[in-house]
């Protein structure tokens, strides 16, 4: 084959004065430091462990003092409880469920995606999610821990027909939308989550211990 067709089959050089673009250089590969994913892995779980015991203690004590008590400690003061753990922990914490009582309670869209993959599951098989993601905002670790239907919540969170007429009064009242109804014992109520950023290990130290409490999860339900 002559040199001439060679050229010919070839692309074709660049006319004079056209703009050569060049290809975009390659993304760079994601550095992972598995000592700063474990310490923040470790910060997010203990921030959800510090949220699960203060909701805890302190519905706890308002269920000694009545069912509207125990409204006002889940509707009004866990918000007040969430946004402490947030100040002190650095991580986003909170309660979600895919039968909401309080509409700021909606999880972000991976602790959805949990819920509705374990919908209708007990809570006792409903899984444990802690892991380090990638997301286009960064690197974070994120935790999970399923909330589980006591004989307690069922005052306020029970068969709609055997909810007492004083505390259906105030659930109305308060939440006109209320879908947080019709559950069981063992039923799965919904999640407690944390997220927080990766960090280089240098500025993210390991978490203190949280305040040592039995099941921390299990009655600190969604409001």
């Amino acid at each position: 084959m002559s040199l001439f067709l060679l050229n010919a089959c070839g692309e074709a050089p660049p006319r004079p004065g056209a703009q050569v673009v060049a290809p975009e250089p390659p993304a760079p590969a994601e550095v992972v430091d598995p000592k700063a994913d474990a310490l923040a892995l470790a910060k997010a779980t203990d921030a959800g462990a510090r949220l699960g015991a203060a909701l805890k203690g302190r519905l706890t004590q308002a269920m000694l003092e009545g069912p509207g008590a125990a409204m006002t400690a889940c509707s009004d003061e866990a918000q007040g409880l969430t946004a402490q753990v947030r100040g002190e922990s650095g991580a986003r914490v909170g309660r979600a469920s895919l039968k909401l009582r309080n509409p700021t309670n909606s999880g972000p869209d991976w602790v959805q995606a949990w819920l509705t993959a374990n919908e209708g599951k007990p809570g006792a098989e409903a899984a444990l999610s802690s892991e380090v993601t990638t997301t286009p905002e960064g690197r974070f670790a994120r935790v999970i821990r399923p909330i589980t239907v006591e004989a307690g919540c069922l005052t306020c969170h029970g068969d709609p027909a055997a909810i007492p007429p004083p505390v259906k009064e105030q659930l109305t009242a308060r939440y006109p939308q209320d879908a947080a109804t019709g559950y069981k014992v063992g039923d799965l109520r919904g999640a407690l989550w944390a997220e927080l950023p990766v960090k280089p290990a240098a500025e993210n130290p390991a978490p203190a211990p949280a305040p040592a409490t039995p099941d921390p999860v299990a009655p600190t339900q969604e409001g």
